[in-house]
């Protein structure tokens, strides 16, 4: 945009200096007003040119969508929106300027609005076959509809997971962690599966829906280690964050067992991304107290081996960024007859 100076800056006390060279030549009497005056013209010149270029820029790009404004396709091209916002500003601008005497200020800002203008009525099908009957209002509202369902499409091409398959899995699994899946859940998934182009039936997750609650938290937290397991980059990982909180919170409704999974998960998810080597914040530890605990244990954890724990012996289950989720894990293995701790761990 061009910001025209105010006239009165050129005016400044007149200032005269006296040169006279060693030779005793006549002495140069000079002004800086002179100097000042022929700047002032030169930008005065150079603020109207550009004037000529803002209206130049604006009617190329309005003249494109004007030779095309019957086509749906076109119309739905352009944010009615982006072009609301933007006229904000500028209206703002112009009110300044005409205040502050500040033409070319205002020229430039008009010539925008105006573009903005008539982006808007292309923008709600005013041309469009079909649809010039309908009033304004009612054009404008079908057009921000349709935005709003085509809003996060920028931002879904961008996440371009190199391990699609995985990803849709995970997705899956916390849509189906409280057992109920719901509409927006199903197309905000599917849409993830279009635009990847993938092929997704729900017929073969179904049977999440029956999963033990505990079983069900274990195996979502497993689907995002496996999926870290292949080195994805940190920015996939971090927009993976921002897509998961997205989902658990469709539906305007976190149950309890979302908000644990989405807590656990997104210590994994941070962890990964900072490359940090500390464990996590919380371990479970099975203790056995015979024998026989023992020998059960060893066979159910085979790849666990016996160490020293908090000045005792016992199995270490494993570590977790949630004190819930350790907490829940502590209960299932309770529930099998093993005395189990949870030990808080301190950071390196």
């Amino acid at each position: 945009m061009i910001t025209q100076l105010p006239s009165d800056i050129w005016r400044q006390p007149v200032v005269e200096a006296n040169i006279q060279n060693w030779a005793g030549m006549p002495t140069i009497t000079y002004s800086d007003t002179a100097i000042m005056g022929l700047l002032k013209s030169v930008i005065v010149i150079m603020a109207f040119a550009s004037l000529g270029i803002s209206a130049a820029a604006a009617y190329l790009r309005i003249n494109k969508l004007w030779k095309r404004k019957h086509h749906p396709e076109v119309a739905d091209s352009i944010s009615i929106t982006a072009n609301v916002i933007l006229i904000i500003p500028l209206s703002v601008y112009s009110l300044n300027y005409l205040f502050a005497n500040l033409w070319v200020g205002l020229l430039d800002s008009l010539v925008w609005i105006g573009a903005a203008v008539v982006s808007i009525l292309i923008g709600s099908r005013l041309w469009v076959e079909g649809h010039r009957h309908k009033s304004f209002w009612t054009r404008a509202k079908e057009s921000l509809k349709l935005e709003r369902s085509e809003v996060g499409d920028l931002a879904k091409s961008f996440f371009r997971p190199s391990n699609a398959e995985m990803i849709l899995e995970i997705f899956t699994r916390f849509a189906y962690i409280d057992r109920t899946l719901v509409a927006r859940e199903r197309e905000f998934i599917e849409s993830f599966a279009h635009n990847w182009h993938l092929k997704f039936d729900w017929g073969d997750h179904s049977v999440l829906a029956d999963l033990d609650k505990s079983m069900s938290l274990v195996r979502t937290r497993d689907a995002v280690a496996a999926y870290l397991s292949t080195s994805p980059p940190a920015e996939q990982v971090a927009q993976l964050g921002d897509v998961l909180h997205a989902l658990v919170k469709i539906d305007e409704d976190v149950s309890d067992e979302e908000r644990l999974i989405l807590d656990e998960v997104t210590g994994l998810l941070q962890n990964y991304i900072n490359e940090s080597a500390s464990p996590a914040s919380y371990a479970v530890v099975i203790a056995p107290q015979n024998h026989e605990q023992d020998s059960a244990i060893a066979t159910l954890l085979p790849g666990v081996e016996k160490s020293e724990v908090a000045g005792g012996s016992g199995y270490m289950v494993g570590s977790f960024y949630s004190r819930d989720y350790a907490d829940m894990i502590c209960k299932q293995y309770r529930s099998l007859g093993f005395f189990t701790i949870e030990l808080r761990q301190e950071a390196q």
